[in-house]
């Protein structure tokens, strides 16, 4: 009987150790060891979790992938790790990339749509970027844009493109970016903001949201100076409720395929259809990208009889009520009599 006491004695001792050990084992290889250097890792949709593990070995992220996948699966997360880049600092435990992993904590960059840029400058934009899925990026950014199936499934009606819904902010994005996630995302951002100012769009009537945004293009490319929107905005309501034309440089512009930064009189009479000053009302649909500001300055415009506006050279406008009154104007800021 006492043999088999001691048995049973050295039995749970051994196991004791084992486990002991066992337990000095996974603590070491969760806390104790620790990546040699600053690693950035993409992890692909559909990666299992030992194709996880042993990348993250080759990539001297982790030392133990067994271990990684033992410590995954005990802790329930073996079928939540996230897809994405992420940035492994020099220094990081086992813990450390695992925890990261599971909150999806994925490397943000920062990519900025300025205000009044169009399609093709936020394509432009995009060449080169550090984030994208793949050098075909912009262009395929240019044709998701101009897709009409791609743009109605998005909510955006009665308009050629997406032009002036691709909204102008500062955006986080993941790596890598695809081209037709960027466009969602930035028509979401529209809507969000257009909700954001629904009463006052409806206070806009007989106009369409598409018209509205339309103007609001407009309004963005002649002035950037903030307090003169809501100012310029009601010149082109004033205008359209007497039947003049718009008469905005911008739309020539916007119509032109290799503007070289001069207005022609050739260009003024060009038929193309976004031209103002050859076709009345509006053009067919906007001609860049307006920010918030510009949506609400043709939302709230100023009250004003002012028909004409003319740059002063400084970033400025100065606006008139009468034909006569503008051409001075002209004379004393463009023509310097």
């Amino acid at each position: 009987m006492k043999f088999i006491k001691r048995l049973i004695l050295i039995a749970i001792v051994l196991v004791v150790l084992v486990g002991g050990l066992g337990a000095g084992v996974v603590y070491f290889g969760a806390t104790r060891w620790r990546s040699p250097e600053k690693v950035e890792s993409i992890i692909h949709s559909g990666s299992s979790l030992r194709g996880i593990a042993y990348q993250l070995e080759r990539e001297k992220v982790i030392g133990t992938p067994k271990l990684f996948e033992i410590m995954a699966r005990a802790r329930g997360l073996s079928r939540t790790l996230r897809a994405g880049t992420y940035e492994f600092p020099a220094g990081s435990t086992l813990n450390d990339v695992l925890k990261k992993l599971a909150d999806g904590d994925v490397k943000q960059y920062a990519f900025t749509i300025v205000e009044g840029w169009t399609i093709d400058e936020i394509a432009a934009a995009l060449k080169g970027q550090p984030f994208l899925a793949d050098s075909s990026v912009p262009e395929q950014f240019v044709k998701f844009a101009n897709d009409p199936t791609f743009r109605v499934s998005l909510g955006i009606e009665d308009t050629p493109s997406l032009e002036g819904y691709l909204f102008p902010e500062t955006y986080l994005v993941d790596k890598p970016l695809r081209a037709d996630a960027l466009v969602k995302r930035l028509v979401e951002q529209f809507h969000k903001t257009w909700g954001s100012l629904d009463d006052l769009a409806k206070a806009r009537s007989p106009f369409s949201k598409a018209q509205l945004v339309t103007l609001a293009s407009i309004v963005e490319k002649e002035t950037g100076v903030a307090d003169e929107r809501p100012l310029v905005a009601s010149v082109f309501f004033n205008r359209l409720r007497r039947r003049m034309p718009l008469q905005s440089d911008p739309t020539i512009i916007y119509g032109l395929k290799d503007f070289d930064g001069n207005i022609r009189k050739r260009d003024i009479s060009n038929p193309h259809k976004y031209n103002t000053y050859v076709h009345p009302g509006l053009p067919p649909g906007p001609i860049a990208n307006p920010g918030k500001a510009s949506l609400e300055a043709v939302l709230r415009p100023a009250k004003s009889d002012y028909l004409y506006f003319v740059s002063k050279n400084d970033g400025s406008h100065h606006f008139s009520t009468t034909l006569s009154e503008h051409l001075a104007a002209v004379r004393k800021y463009q023509l310097k009599r």
